[in-house]
């Protein structure tokens, strides 16, 4: 069975990877991260803006600026949230999936994608 991720979710969740498995403080130019993950710098850096807007990354301008993260816990629900909107059940229609669809929500919400450890 195939199914269809939204864009901006999937490379949400492979920036968050990709840095996370970065493992460095410093900060890591949106080029970078879109030559490694073969993404488009420019959509690449429409997703970073929105994940930096919820404080999820820092980024910093200029020359020697990037991105990196931010946040102390990052969960799949945080980024589906980010980059889909939360769920909302108002269609009557659709009714029949509220219940399913809470669960899935509910394990996105306990699945980390990255956590912060001291070093």
């Amino acid at each position: 069975m195939a199914v269809k991720i939204n864009q901006d979710f999937g490379m949400a969740v492979a920036t968050i990877n990709f840095l996370k498995n970065k493992n460095t403080s410093a900060y890591i130019q949106a080029a970078e991260i879109a030559k490694n993950l073969k993404y488009s710098v420019g959509y690449l850096q429409k997703v970073i803006q929105m994940l930096s807007k919820h404080g999820l990354l820092e980024c910093k301008r200029g020359r020697i600026g990037g991105v990196r993260l931010s946040a102390s816990v990052i969960t799949l629900l945080d980024l589906w949230n980010i980059t889909c909107g939360e769920a909302e059940f108002v269609d009557a229609s659709l009714a029949i999936m509220e219940k399913p669809l809470k669960v899935f929500f509910d394990s996105m919400s306990k699945t980390i994608v990255y956590k912060k450890t001291g070093k």
